[in-house]
């Protein structure tokens, strides 16, 4: 098979071949579909909530259709992207009709006819109505789901997301219930039952939408089944102990992202195509340099702004954020970060003074910041899980002096 075949971190539909379970997940979306709810899945970009919900609605005999938000956002309407989208441009619409009427004439002309024509023109039928009218009739007896995806396109309009709630409201109208029709919302933002519930529609949206588990990155063991089957599938020979090596790597620091995943594998694929299948350890650095490349130039841009100016001889600042890709908790403050500094410099920690308090301050303010700071817990995390991608792939600590030092890439 053809690498771009195997790893596909952008392709639409599902990739079955290279398609990890989530059992848990899948086993919530299926039951939430069956539900008497709507739907809300969220999670960061790149973790596979589409893959992952078109294959529960496929496997289950779902009817869906997908909304785009983006588009919505485009056309500034919700109602016009719904009606595109289960209405495909092009389809005849009947907008009126011809009447013929025949009357007997008794005159001079024995068995004539008279013929009269009349014109009747339809009225037009409210948008969503007719767009909901449509998608049952395509989906006759089977579970019928749309699916309003990539809700971060909308999510700041007040206009746009009222009107999503006034959307979700009517179908329980007894006009538009009819047609049996379930939402599947989908997209980044954690908190929009919180914003439809500060909305005038608080107790009517909120009490219809099931909020289901955020899609995360992968797990180490979901990460080795996606490394192993890939590089079967494209027929190289490595030993247990190299696709283990492979999947830990790729775990680490993509963070178990699927998209990341694919992106870090197709680039190791090349990697070891162009050395006749084999693999060593270099080839991870190798394949690291090309990754970066590709998706995490803006990335390692601000990371490198937050870092040292010049060499000093302990270069705190490079020291923290070395510190930073550490850590696994989404959230740290000041005292996390000094512990691990304590485990991973000893020999340049001291009871007081480091001043990481204002290094973690610093990283949280001006144009490009690293990090965002929780004003209610004075805890930070990282803006973007790209920012610890980077740090994880491109610092490193130099073995003779033990200082953070960083790959250079041309960026």
């Amino acid at each position: 098979m053809e690498i771009t075949a195997v790893f596909t971190p952008r392709r639409s539909d599902v990739n079955h071949d290279m398609y990890v379970p989530r059992l848990d997940l899948e086993r919530a979306v299926s039951r939430s579909i069956a539900g008497s709810m709507h739907s809300l899945i969220f999670g960061e970009s790149g973790n596979g909530k589409s893959w992952m919900y078109k294959k529960v609605l496929e496997q289950d005999g779902v009817h869906y259709a997908v909304a785009n938000c983006a588009n919505a956002s485009r056309f500034k309407s919700v109602t016009n992207e719904i009606r595109a989208s289960l209405i495909p441009g092009g389809t005849p619409k009947r907008t009126g009709y011809t009447e013929n009427k025949e009357a007997s004439v008794k005159a001079v002309v024995a068995e004539g006819k008279l013929t009269h024509q009349n014109q009747f023109t339809l009225l037009p039928e409210e948008p969503l109505f007719e767009a909901f009218a449509a998608f049952r009739s395509r989906a006759g007896n089977k579970t019928a789901v749309l699916v309003m995806d990539n809700l971060e396109s909308i999510f700041k309009s007040t206009e746009l997301m009222d009107e999503l709630a006034d959307i979700i409201i009517l179908l329980d109208d007894s006009r538009y219930a009819a047609f049996r029709i379930k939402l599947l919302i989908v997209g980044i933002p954690n908190g929009t039952l919180e914003y439809f519930a500060k909305t005038k529609n608080m107790e009517s949206v909120a009490n219809r939408i099931e909020e289901l588990p955020k899609v995360s990155g992968m797990d180490l063991a979901q990460v080795t089944t996606l490394v192993k089957r890939g590089f079967h599938l494209l027929g190289f020979k490595l030993s247990p102990a190299d696709l283990q090596s492979i999947a830990l790597h790729a775990h680490h620091i993509t963070l178990g992202v699927p998209q990341r995943v694919h992106e870090y594998c197709e680039k190791l694929a090349y990697v070891m195509d162009d050395h006749k299948g084999g693999f060593t350890a270099e080839m991870l650095r190798k394949a690291d340099h090309e990754w970066l490349q590709i998706g995490l130039r803006q990335a390692y841009t601000v990371m490198e702004s937050h870092l040292n100016s010049k060499r000093t001889s302990i270069a705190r600042r490079n020291q923290v954020i070395f510190a930073i890709g550490k850590i696994k908790s989404h959230q740290f403050d000041s005292n996390t970060i000094v512990a691990r500094l304590r485990e991973l410099f000893p020999d340049t920690v001291t009871d007081s003074g480091m001043g990481v308090s204002t290094i973690l301050s610093e990283m949280a303010t001006g144009d490009s910041p690293l990090l965002t700071k929780n004003p209610k817990t004075n805890e930070y995390r990282v803006i973007d899980p790209r920012y610890i991608m980077c740090i994880r792939v491109a610092l490193f600590l130099d073995p003779h002096t033990q200082a953070v030092t960083k790959r250079l890439f041309s960026t």
